[in-house]
């Protein structure tokens, strides 16, 4: 979708919950009853987020042979999460986090060769906590038969992406691209810099310890996530149900993944709002705790992108495309 469409229906969805489903009022009344210790414990389990995310994107990175940092991996991938919510949606925090992490000696195909394996094992793990909120849903509301077809499509949208991962890592899916792809055009620099790029990725998988670690440490992650809403909702004091907010979470997560609008924003508190209803938190309260979430997310990010920024400036970097053709070009003329 096109930026000024979905900065349109960003604010259309949220015009709509503070018009029709919540009183801004009653959030911010909310808001007000925000315990300084809750908050405290909430924000570093926020913090342990992300260095858990930083810690295994780098054992993608050391499968390719790179030795950065903890502190490092955490300024690039905190930075990326800032510039992307400022940036236009066509550059986004992964295109940030492939020019960020080039400063520390990373080529292009190796970042995004990691970037789409993270992507690819993070969007399974998803569908698969997304799978047992439904399964949550349908035990906790046995007469609503609607959580079925929900199911249904969520086991089987987790098999086929299985199928299509593990089919990814294969040589024979990039010859099936290949094959798409007009004879005159296979000695191109496009098609090179796909070889190399999926060399790159396949070599990943061939690293079966650090993928099973990263897999684990993906699940936890996803876990870590929903803890962190519990204890945002316990420092507002908002009472809550354990089972529905982990419904909840990765539910909302799942759904604004859709570019319908920036950042999920609007998608998922429409989601949260409605799933938590079910467990009898009222909509205000839901969203003081979304609002909160993902204010303590950027007091978490905004540190490591200010360490960043002092080392490098404070210009977001060029767009990932214009450094792909730039590495491309290197490796040709060498």
């Amino acid at each position: 979708m096109k930026t000024w469409l979905r900065i349109t229906v960003t604010l259309l969805l949220c015009a709509l919950l503070l018009i029709y489903v919540v009183d801004v009022s009653s959030v911010l009344a909310t808001l007000g009853n925000c315990d300084p210790l809750w908050a405290g414990i909430a924000l570093l389990a926020f913090l342990l987020d992300r260095v858990l995310m930083s810690y295994k994107w780098g054992l993608l990175l050391a499968i390719r042979g790179y030795s950065i940092s903890l502190a490092h991996k955490l300024m690039v991938y905190c930075s990326a999460m800032m510039w992307g919510l400022a940036l236009p949606s066509t550059v986004g925090a992964d295109g940030i986090r492939v020019m960020l992490v080039r400063r520390f000696g990373v080529r292009v195909d190796d970042t995004l060769a990691t970037i789409l394996v993270e992507r690819g094992i993070g969007f399974i793990i998803a569908l698969l906590t997304a799978v047992a909120s439904l399964i949550l849903l349908r035990a906790m509301l046995p007469h609503d038969r609607a959580y079925d077809y929900a199911l249904a499509l969520g086991v089987a949208g987790l098999l086929g992406a299985i199928t299509i991962l593990v089919f990814s890592f294969s040589d024979h899916a990039l010859s099936s691209v290949l094959r798409l792809v007009p004879a005159r055009f296979r000695d191109s620099k496009a098609v090179r810099l796909l070889e190399r790029l999926h060399e790159a990725y396949v070599s990943l998988a061939s690293d079966r310890p650090r993928i099973a670690a990263f897999s684990a440490l993906t699940l936890a992650e996803h876990i870590l996530v929903i803890i962190c809403y519990g204890l945002v909702a316990r420092a507002l004091e908002v009472p809550f149900s354990p089972a529905f907010i982990f419904a909840a979470v990765p539910l909302a997560i799942l759904v604004s993944r859709l570019p319908v609008s920036l950042d999920g924003i609007g998608v998922y508190e429409g989601i949260f709002i409605a799933i938590m209803a079910l467990g009898g938190v009222k909509p205000a309260d839901a969203l003081a705790v979304s609002l909160a979430a993902r204010a303590l997310q950027i007091v978490v990010w905004f540190p490591w992108w200010l360490m960043l920024a002092a080392r490098t400036g404070v210009r977001p970097p060029v767009e990932p495309v214009a450094a792909v053709s730039e590495s491309t070009n290197i490796r040709t003329s060498t």
